[in-house]
């Protein structure tokens, strides 16, 4: 899996749970518990002179462990929180619940936690893992599970399920003619030209992530050939695609790359079932599809490696 997303929930996520952090917590107003919650969660506030003065001054275990968690979320630092799950289930049972306090119940505590032992799994691919505690999640707490997009995610694993069972049987037409950005028409067999397989970049001048892969493109486009790789844009944007091709491939100085046009009726998009772009598809010679995702995900990397070719 790829994997700035995750990161990207998170961030989302918080923006939902900050209110829970910023009531009082309980009546000591200038205590050293107050210190350390508002040090959680206030980049302003030193975190470690907080914690040290709180572990010096003997407050309870299960609030520093509430208090580390608050700090881990505000932060998104993901790595710390992942370890730090264990001990936060540990002293669930000693923790206050209620509406003045970080959370409402425990069941949204062990939702909070499932939710991030599900992202855990969704990066490490381990799918079997991510389902269990995204439904646990859910069952719990479904607001964590809206936060963290855990149903993006799982509507995600569940397109690229019937997507894998599709490409695995499907065939390219090879002989379908494909034209470029400077007027040449050939099928795709002539654009690969005898080489081991051809890497398709879907894109359009619309997609500001395509754009911004740009630089990726090129490099793909400049270190394959000589592993037998053709490396090709494949615009589809509607409107004016020469001139945007033709555009895009000066701005980002890949002239030796073909830049091809998909045809107005999108039939490679359609059977491909590009929904979403940017998209890579590594086609093999007899049409059989290698790879089908984005261009950053590391299955692109494996599926090259089984062709012997390094990125």
């Amino acid at each position: 899996m790829t994997f700035n997303l995750p990161s990207c929930l998170v961030a989302g996520a918080l923006s939902l749970l900050a209110p829970l952090w910023a009531q009082d917590h309980g009546d000591h107003s200038h205590s050293t518990e107050d210190h350390l919650y508002e040090a959680a969660r206030d980049p302003a506030v030193s975190w470690e002179e907080a914690y040290a003065r709180a572990v010096e001054e003997e407050v309870e275990k299960a609030f520093l462990v509430e208090a580390q968690t608050i700090h881990y979320l505000s932060t998104g630092n993901m790595p710390e929180l992942y370890k730090h799950l264990d001990e936060l289930e540990a002293v669930s049972g000693e923790l206050e619940y209620g509406m003045a306090n970080s959370f409402h119940s425990e069941r949204q505590l062990i939702g909070l936690v499932a939710s991030i032992r599900a992202i855990q799994a969704y990066e490490a691919t381990d799918m079997p893992e991510f389902e269990k505690q995204a439904a646990k999640s859910f069952i719990n707490a479904p607001e964590y599970t809206q936060a963290f997009g855990l149903i993006q995610l799982m509507t995600e694993v569940r397109q690229k399920e019937v997507q894998e069972a599709a490409m695995a049987n499907l065939r390219i037409p090879m002989d379908l003619v494909i034209a470029s950005a400077d007027g040449e028409e050939k099928p795709l067999s002539q654009w690969l030209s005898g080489n081991k397989a051809m890497l398709i970049d879907f894109w359009a001048s619309w997609c500001g992530p395509c754009i911004q892969l740009m630089p990726e493109l090129r490099t793909k486009g400049e270190s394959l050939p000589s592993q037998g790789i053709v490396v090709a844009g494949m615009n589809t944007d509607a409107d004016d695609p020469v001139g945007k091709a033709k555009k895009t491939r000066a701005e980002h100085k890949m002239e030796l790359m073909p830049w091809l046009l998909e045809p107005e009726d999108r039939p490679l998009s359609q059977l491909l079932m590009i929904n979403s772009i940017p998209r890579m598809i590594l086609v093999a010679p007899d049409g059989t599809v290698l790879y089908n995702g984005h261009p950053m995900d590391p299955s692109l990397k494996t599926a090259l490696a089984k062709l012997d070719v390094k990125i």
